[in-house]
């Protein structure tokens, strides 16, 4: 797995988790807070856009900060990510060019 593809399989994570959240019947805690707001009056649109913009900004966080691009509780190291080969996903700075154009750039 390259860091990109790292990074479009967390990008592919969201979305799903986003898609299950928004489900009429969904069980996540989530998804049941969302649809008794929606139920109160709240636009769904809103809600949508509130949360995917959450999660795109929590993500691409912690993507940069595994990468060493950013800081991870005040803690701004690079981190090696491998696989159970131990086979290196990503050299400095290839996490952080991927992260931006799945989070920020939707």
């Amino acid at each position: 797995m390259t860091a990109e593809e790292f990074v479009k399989a967390c990008h592919d994570e969201k979305k799903e988790a986003l898609k299950d959240y928004f489900e009429a019947d969904s069980e996540s805690a989530v998804g049941k807070i969302i649809q008794k707001l929606i139920q109160s009056g709240v636009s769904r649109d809103d809600l949508y856009r509130l949360v995917d913009t959450v999660l795109n900004d929590t993500y691409y966080t912690i993507l940069l900060g595994l990468d060493g691009a950013g800081s991870l509780g005040n803690t701004q190291v690079t981190y090696s990510i491998r696989d159970e080969e131990g086979n290196l996903l990503n050299e400095c700075g290839e996490i952080e060019a991927s992260a931006y154009e799945y989070f920020m750039e939707e």
